[in-house]
């Protein structure tokens, strides 16, 4: 096997970046029939299955999350970052498997193209032996096991593998200015999102210390501080944030329409942006991370369009969404 090098990767990202759907075909799903959407991807034989149906829309995925993985892990020259963007699959997967086991629910959906293969991660949960995670995620986890024996509460899984994560991903990235700036916006923003999710439920204050996350540029303090004044308040706060800009358009953005989605919609744009503005240097890590981010974005357009066909959901829902996945076009 070739040694990884970016000279290597570049070639390889050169032939992988072809296979991407096209915009074209996305949009093309979208605007048909349940049948038009499954013969476009039967025709870029996405996922590889022959004869699939809209049945198999999520083994698909899988196939191709599983494959994208692969090949990130064999073409990285850098698996300290590429490995950061894997980890979110693993994340997702412990967050059902420990729910999964608590409520005695049957087999959770697994999310592919993690760094643990499934059975690795289901034995972890089941023996409650997470040492084989990167270590800030085993003493999180050590300590929620313990909490749990006391008080199931679901909520607390999911806040301490968020918290586990942005943790790790800020300090593995703690020396490299794009990647650090790209987790600390990502902090910021889901800060603000619960800060304001939590205000529109009339939740105490306290509640906010329960939930926040690792800080970025915004400050805990300062969000406290502006926790029971009024909205424009929140302005100020956002001076410290590393997405200062970003931030405050997303949040005009759900001043005027009044969806909190907006803000969502905002962080996603600025996120994949981060990256976007670095995709042609071919000797560094961020085309390949640009890469599997792709796939993640193709994959859940791949299932909002399926589902949502499925479903007779209206085109401007499934246009709305998709926006939401690929920002303005």
């Amino acid at each position: 096997m070739p040694q990884p090098s970016y000279a290597y990767a570049c070639a390889r990202l050169s032939a992988l970046n072809k296979r991407l759907l096209e915009p074209q075909t996305v949009q093309r799903m979208a605007d048909g029939s349940l049948s038009d959407a499954m013969r476009a991807l039967s025709d870029v034989r996405y996922g590889n299955l022959s004869d699939a149906t809209e049945t198999d829309t999520e083994r698909m995925i899988e196939r191709e999350m599983t494959e994208a993985m692969q090949e990130v892990r064999e073409i990285s020259p850098n698996p300290k970052i590429t490995d950061l963007f894997l980890l979110r699959a693993d994340v997702q997967n412990l967050k059902v498997l420990i729910k999964a086991r608590l409520l005695n629910q049957p087999e959770p959906v697994f999310t592919p193209g993690g760094l643990y293969e499934k059975e690795v991660l289901t034995e972890m949960v089941q023996t409650r032996q997470y040492q084989a995670l990167p270590p800030v995620f085993a003493e999180a986890l050590n300590k929620l096991e313990k909490q749990l024996e006391v008080r199931v509460e679901p909520r607390n899984i999911s806040i301490t593998l968020d918290r586990a994560y942005l943790a790790h991903a800020l300090k593995e990235t703690e020396h490299q200015p794009v990647f650090s700036h790209y987790f600390k916006s990502q902090a910021d923003f889901d800060n603000v999102l619960t800060f304001l999710r939590l205000r529109a439920m009339g939740a105490s204050i306290e509640t906010l210390d329960e939930v926040i996350l690792p800080e970025g540029g915004v400050k805990y303090v300062d969000l406290y501080g502006a926790y029971e004044l009024s909205f424009d308040s929140l302005n100020r706060v956002l001076e410290k944030s590393v997405c200062k800009d970003a931030l405050l358009q997303g949040l005009n953005a759900m001043q005027r329409t009044g969806n909190i989605s907006e803000i969502e919609k905002a962080r996603d744009n600025y996120l994949v942006s981060l990256l976007s503005a670095h995709k042609y240097e071919t000797e560094t890590i961020y085309p390949i991370v640009g890469y599997y981010l792709a796939k993640e974005r193709e994959g859940k357009a791949v299932r909002l369009i399926i589902t949502a066909k499925r479903n007779n959901l209206p085109e401007n829902v499934i246009r709305e969404r998709l926006v939401m996945l690929y920002g303005e076009r």
